[in-house]
């Protein structure tokens, strides 16, 4: 795994803040979107992976102190989110060009997965 970069991994970290964000419903939380496991509330939220998402890789966080490792799983669980928001239509992936398809070829490459 030494050989993933990064600062290139960080600055994937980016997109799947943004779209993450966007998804979420905060008007409600107690907790200003921050995941608070003893929390009945939080604990039954619909919005459990996505609190829990961002308070591990949002601007605050110093991912820069995270393994090459670590960064990597925290992309995969972002590749998971975005592809599950993907609509039928990009099942055809290779042409497609949107954001978010465009996003997930950075990431295969970046991780060396091979293109679906």
């Amino acid at each position: 795994m030494s050989g993933l970069d990064k600062s290139r991994l960080i600055e994937l970290l980016e997109y799947p803040r943004q779209r993450i964000l966007q998804s979420m419903e905060l008007n409600q939380c107690p907790h200003a979107g921050f995941f608070n496991h003893t929390d009945m509330q939080c604990i039954n939220c619909h919005q459990g992976m996505e609190c829990t998402w961002m308070n591990h890789n949002d601007e605050t966080v110093a991912v820069d102190q995270k393994t090459a490792e670590e960064l990597k799983q925290q992309l995969l669980v972002a590749v998971d989110f975005i592809d599950s928001s993907l609509s039928p239509h990009h099942l055809s992936r290779r042409q497609c060009e949107c954001e978010n398809c465009t996003w997930l070829k950075k990431v295969q490459k970046a991780l060396d997965i091979p293109a679906v």
